[in-house]
C-alpha cells in the first residue's frame, strides 16, 4: 500500500534498469480496486479483500528492490535513511487522514463508538492497529463490534512493521559477508546467497505459522503481523530472484496472464466467511508474485500493455491515499445517513474517495516526499514521524477526559422493580415454567423519580466497566479455549451449599444477582463459563471456521467431568443463547434448537443420575440491535429503541426442549418478565440501561433483580433452601 516508486533493480523481474515500471502501478490499481470495490458493496467481489495481498506482495517487491539496489553499491544499508524515507512517504497522508477523521467522527459518529474509534486512532497513528484489532478479534464482546472508519489502517501497521524488521536482513547478511572476509566490502555472490537464505527461511516459517494459527484461531489470524509477513517475503523474494532467472521468467508472458488472472480470480472465488489467509492467500500472493516476474514490459505477449495503460497508471498512483481516504468516508456516510451503500452512492463515493486521494498526493504526500529540507538528510526525515503526535494527541485528550462509569446506581434508580411490582404474586411467573410467558408490568422511571435523571450505566460508558465482575476477573474462558476454567465466589469460608454457574456468557448474564445471593445465602457459587459456547453435548457450528466448534465442544465435556468429579455442587444453574446453531443444522429455527435442546438434556441428565440438582434460567430475549446505539442516535428515545416482545423473546428455546426430553426432572426458571413488559423489551427500565449490546445484561440491572431472582429460583428448587435457607415469601 505504500507509495513506493515502482522501479526494479537490474536482478528483478527481467528489468534491465532502473526504470518506472508502470504495469505494476497497473497491479496497484487492481489491488485498491478490489478493496475499494468489496468494501462498498461485497456481494459483488466476496473476496475482494484480497486486494490487501496483493499490496503486501508489491509492497515486498519494491522495498526489497531499493534496499537490495543500496545494499548492491555499499555492502549494507542504512537504517535510518531507509527509515527515513518510509516516514516521509506514509506519514503526512496518513495523519491528515486520522485528523480529519477524527473530526469528523465526532460530529457524526454516535457517542457510544467514539471510545472505541479513539483507542483504533491511536493505534493507528501508533502503527499497532493490526494488534488492537486482534486482541479485539477474540474478545467475545468487541469481535462483534461496529467497524471503526480507521479499522483499515491494520494492513498499514503491518506493512510498517514488517518495514522495521526486513532491513535487517541486509545488515545480518553484510556481517556475514565480512566474516568472511570479503575484502572490498561489496556484498558479491555469497552476500546475495546469504540474503536469500534468510528471507527464504523467514518467509516459509511465517507461511507455515499462517497455516497453523489460521486453523487455531481464525479471529485473530487475519490481523497478526507473523501471519501476513510471508506475502510481504514472496514478493520481496521475486526481487532476490538471480539475474539469468528473473530475465528468463520475465520473457513468460503467457506466464504473467496466468498469474494476473489468478489475482483477480480471487477476488470472487474467496469469501469472508472461510478462515483467512493461511495456505488459501497463495491464491492471490502466488498470482500477484507471477505477475511481477513475468509481466514486465520485456515479457512476450505479457500482461504489461494492459496493466500499463494510463488510467491504471493514474490509479495505481493514488492507490495509497485511496486505501486511506475510502474506508473513512464509507462508515461515516453509512453512519449519518443509516443505511448502506446502494448502486447509486456507491459510485459517489468512490468519485469523492479518489478526488480527496489525488489532491492528498498532489498537496501533501509529494510535497513532504520531494521537500528540500528532508532531502538527503536521514535524521530531518525520520523526523517526520513527529507528526504522527497530532492525531495522538487529538484523541488521548478526548480518552482522558471521557467519564468512567462509577458502578452506583444511588436512589431513584429502581431498575427491575419497576417491573417486579407488577408480577409479584403471580404464580405462573414465580414459578417461572411458562417457557412463553413474558409477565407485564410498566417499564421506564419508577412513579415519583425524577425524569431528569440521567440513564445509568451511561450509554457510552466503557464496556468493560458493564460486564460482570466474573468477567472483568478473566473467569469467562475465551472461544479458542477447551479446557475448564473454574473461578469460585460467594461465601468460601463456611458454604451452606455449592453452586455451580454453567453454560456461555448468557449463563453469566445472571452472575452478579447470584453473586448477590450465594453471599447472603452461604452457597459457595463456582463459575464455568465459556464465551459464545452453549453447555450442550450436540456440536455446534462455528461461524469464524464454518465448521465444527470443536473447543465449545471439548470445553463442555471437560466441564461435565469436573462437576461430575472435583467440584461436585449441590445445585448446577445454567443458561444459554437462544440463537445457537448445531453443525449438523447451522440455521436459526426450531429444529436446530430441538437439537441444541437434546445436547443440554444429555448433560442434565448425567447431572441429575449423580445426585447433582439442575436449574436452568430460560435464555434472555435479544433485542437484535444494540441498545447504547440506538439510543445515543435518537437522543435517548426509549420507545424507538424498544423491541416487541415477540421478536424479542423465542417462544421455544433449546432450555424447553431439554426439560420437556427430561419428563420434569428440571425446572426451567422464567425471568423474562423482569427484562421485558407486556408489550415491549425496552432498552431502559426504572432509569437503568438493561443492555450494553443486543443480549448481554448490564451488570447493573442484573443487581436491581437481585431480590426477584432469589424469590423465583427458592421458589423452584427445593435443593436450594436446604441447609437453612428460608422459603421465599
Amino acid at each position: 500500500m505504500a507509495p513506493e516508486t515502482a522501479a526494479a533493480g537490474r536482478d528483478t523481474a527481467g528489468q534491465d534498469n532502473d526504470g518506472f515500471r508502470p504495469d505494476i502501478q497497473g497491479l496497484r490499481a487492481l489491488a485498491v480496486s478490489m478493496v475499494v470495490i468489496y468494501h462498498l458493496q461485497p456481494s459483488l467481489l466476496p473476496g475482494g479483500f484480497a486486494g490487501v495481498d496483493v499490496f503486501f506482495v508489491i509492497s515486498g517487491f519494491l522495498i526489497t528492490g531499493h534496499l537490495l539496489r543500496e545494499y548492491r553499491k555499499a555492502g549494507t544499508v542504512s537504517l535510518v535513511g531507509f527509515w527515513g524515507r518510509r516516514a516521509r512517504r506514509l506519514l503526512p497522508a496518513a495523519v491528515v487522514v486520522l485528523a480529519a477523521t477524527w473530526v469528523a467522527s465526532l460530529l457524526i459518529l454516535p457517542s457510544t463508538q467514539l471510545s472505541q474509534t479513539a483507542a483504533q486512532v491511536r493505534a493507528s497513528a501508533l502503527y499497532f492497529q493490526n494488534w488492537q484489532l486482534a486482541s479485539d478479534a477474540v474478545d467475545y464482546l468487541k469481535s462483534t463490534a461496529a467497524a471503526t472508519p480507521v479499522q483499515h489502517f491494520w494492513s498499514l501497521s503491518v506493512e510498517e512493521q514488517f518495514y522495521l524488521a526486513w532491513p535487517l536482513l541486509f545488515l545480518v547478511a553484510g556481517v556475514g559477508v565480512a566474516r568472511r572476509g570479503a575484502a572490498s566490502g561489496k556484498p558479491g555472490k555469497s552476500g546475495k546467497v546469504i540474503l536469500a537464505c534468510l528471507a527464504v527461511a523467514l518467509t516459509l516459517g511465517s507461511l507455515g505459522y499462517s497455516a497453523w494459527e489460521t486453523r487455531a484461531n481464525p479471529a485473530a489470524a487475519y490481523f497478526v503481523t507473523s501471519t501476513r509477513i510471508w506475502e510481504l517475503g514472496a514478493g520481496g523474494l521475486v526481487a532476490l530472484l538471480p539475474a539469468g532467472a528473473a530475465r528468463a521468467l520475465g520473457r513468460q508472458g503467457w506466464l504473467g496472464w496466468a498469474g494476473l488472472a489468478t489475482a483477480v480470480t480471487s477476488a470472487f472465488v474467496l469469501h469472508a466467511s472461510a478462515a483467512f489467509p493461511g495456505v488459501i492467500a497463495l491464491l492471490p500472493v502466488g498470482g500477484t508474485a507471477a505477475a511481477i516476474a513475468c509481466g514486465a514490459a520485456r515479457g512476450n505477449y505479457g500482461p504489461a500493455r494492459l496493466t500499463s495503460l494510463p488510467p491504471l497508471v493514474f490509479l495505481g498512483g493514488i492507490s495509497y491515499s485511496l486505501y486511506l481516504w475510502h474506508w473513512p468516508l464509507i462508515v461515516l456516510w453509512t453512519s449519518y445517513w443509516g443505511h448502506r451503500v446502494n448502486a447509486i452512492t456507491g459510485p459517489l463515493l468512490a468519485a469523492d474517495a479518489v478526488l480527496l486521494s489525488w489532491l492528498t498526493k498532489m498537496l501533501i504526500e509529494d510535497r513532504v516526499r520531494q521537500a528540500r529540507l528532508l532531502a538527503g538528510h536521514s535524521w530531518r526525515s525520520v523526523s517526520v514521524a513527529l507528526a504522527a503526535v497530532v492525531p495522538v494527541a487529538l484523541v488521548t485528550g478526548f480518552l482522558v477526559a471521557h467519564p468512567t462509569w462509577s458502578g452506583r446506581l444511588g436512589p431513584g434508580y429502581p431498575g427491575a422493580a419497576v417491573l417486579a411490582d407488577t408480577v409479584l404474586g403471580d404464580a405462573r411467573n414465580s414459578a417461572g415454567t411458562g417457557p412463553g410467558s413474558t409477565g407485564s408490568g410498566r417499564t421506564g422511571p419508577a412513579p415519583g423519580a425524577a425524569a431528569a435523571l440521567p440513564v445509568l450505566p451511561p450509554i457510552d460508558a466503557p464496556t468493560p466497566t458493564l460486564r460482570p465482575a466474573y468477567w472483568q476477573e478473566g473467569c469467562l474462558a475465551d472461544q479458542r479455549a477447551t479446557t475448564p476454567k473454574p473461578c469460585v465466589f460467594g461465601d468460601t469460608t463456611h458454604p451452606r451449599l455449592t453452586v455451580a454457574l454453567v453454560g456461555d456468557s448468557i449463563a453469566g448474564n445472571w452472575f452478579p444477582a447470584l453473586n448477590a445471593i450465594a453471599e447472603d445465602q452461604h452457597w459457595k457459587l463456582v463459575t464455568e463459563l465459556h464465551g459464545n459456547c452453549a453447555w450442550t453435548s450436540t456440536m455446534l457450528f462455528y461461524g469464524p471456521t464454518s465448521g465444527p466448534y470443536t473447543q465449545c465442544h471439548q470445553w463442555g465435556a471437560a466441564v461435565l467431568h469436573d462437576l461430575t468429579t472435583t467440584i461436585r455442587p449441590d445445585v448446577v444453574i445454567t443458561s444459554g443463547r437462544a440463537i445457537t446453531e448445531p453443525v449438523n443444522h447451522p440455521r436459526v429455527d426450531a429444529q436446530a434448537r430441538a437439537e441444541v435442546g437434546a445436547g443440554m438434556a444429555d448433560y442434565w441428565g448425567d447431572l441429575i443420575r449423580r445426585g447433582i440438582a439442575v436449574i436452568a434460567i430460560r435464555e434472555t430475549p435479544e433485542l437484535r440491535l444494540d441498545p447504547p446505539t440506538c439510543l445515543a442516535k435518537n437522543t435517548g428515545d426509549q420507545v424507538a429503541c424498544g423491541v416487541p416482545v415477540a421478536l424479542a423473546i423465542v417462544a421455544d428455546p433449546p432450555s424447553s426442549y431439554a426439560a420437556r426430553a427430561l419428563g420434569g426432572q428440571v425446572t426451567v426458571v422464567n425471568l423474562d418478565s423482569l427484562i421485558c413488559g407486556p408489550q415491549d423489551c425496552d432498552p431502559v427500565v426504572g432509569n437503568v440501561l438493561v443492555y450494553f449490546d443486543s443480549h448481554h445484561l448490564t451488570s447493573a440491572y442484573v443487581q436491581t433483580m437481585a431480590p426477584f431472582v432469589r424469590q423465583r429460583l427458592l421458589a423452584a428448587s427445593p435443593e436450594l433452601r436446604r441447609d437453612g435457607a428460608p422459603s421465599p415469601s
